[in-house]
């Protein structure tokens, strides 16, 4: 269960409305969607980032230090991530990270490549 955002009364996490305000819950929904994909990460002197492309830059590391781990979170990422409107472009890097990974994986024996 979800609370409405205006009167925090228990709503259906399906529900289109609330059934006490009247509140429109999906342009809610849209709006929320829209503030989380547009959350920039700076720090000085580098490029901004949004949120999805630090995690793939995070994952592309961790794949090459810890092959299994930087796997399982690519393929979660990929396909599970909440607050990621994953693109096309994005879930095509992700998933070739996986490939990476398994190669990785395979070649180093699972020991990854920072660990010797």
């Amino acid at each position: 269960m979800a609370l409405c955002p205006k009167c925090k009364e228990p709503v259906s996490q399906f529900a289109a409305g609330c059934a006490v305000c009247g509140t429109d819950l999906e342009q809610h929904r849209r709006e929320r969607a829209g503030r989380r994909s547009s959350r920039r990460v700076s720090l000085p002197g580098l490029p901004r980032l949004t949120e999805s492309e630090v995690l793939l830059v995070l994952i592309g590391l961790l794949m090459l230090a810890y092959p299994i781990v930087g796997l399982v979170l690519a393929l979660l990422a990929a396909y599970r991530h909440p607050v990621l409107s994953l693109a096309g472009t994005q879930r095509t890097v992700l998933l070739a990270l996986s490939g990476l990974g398994l190669i990785v994986l395979v070649a180093t024996g699972g020991m990854g490549v920072f660990l010797y």
